[in-house]
This record gives C-alpha cells, structure tokens and sequence, in this order.
C-alpha cells in the first residue's frame, strides 16, 4: 500500500472507533432512560465502556501510527 491509502485507512478506523463508542454510550444512555428493556447496571457499564474507549483508544492508535522522524 502507499502512504496515502495507509493513512486513509487508519483515518478510517479511528473514525469508526470514535462512531462505535458514542453509540455505545448511545446506548447506554438509552438503557440508563429505561428506553431499552435491560437492567440499569447495563447501561451504566455501557456509558463507562464508551467514554473509556472513546477517550483512551483513539490517542493510542494515533500514537501506534504515528511516522516515525525523518
């Protein structure tokens, strides 16, 4: 692959890691609301999940992918 179609790629998984945790805690949120029919615990574990992974996981891949010096 070129450095472009590389860097399209990893911009895209980023993305879709950031997408797939506000609808983790989407759901969570709707659970927590009483609006999906599962224990309140769930939802609040969902919520947690999220944010963690919506904070924790996207600086890491950055940090992975990230070019080295030149």
């Amino acid at each position: 692959m070129s450095d472009e179609a590389d860097a399209k790629t990893r911009l895209l998984v980023i993305t879709a890691v950031r997408l797939a945790s506000a609808a983790l805690i989407g759901v969570g949120m709707a659970i927590v609301a009483g609006k999906i029919d599962i224990p309140r615990p769930a939802g609040i574990a969902f919520i947690v999940f999220g944010l963690l992974e919506l904070l924790l996981l996207p600086p890491f891949l950055i940090r992975k992918w990230k070019s080295p010096e030149r």
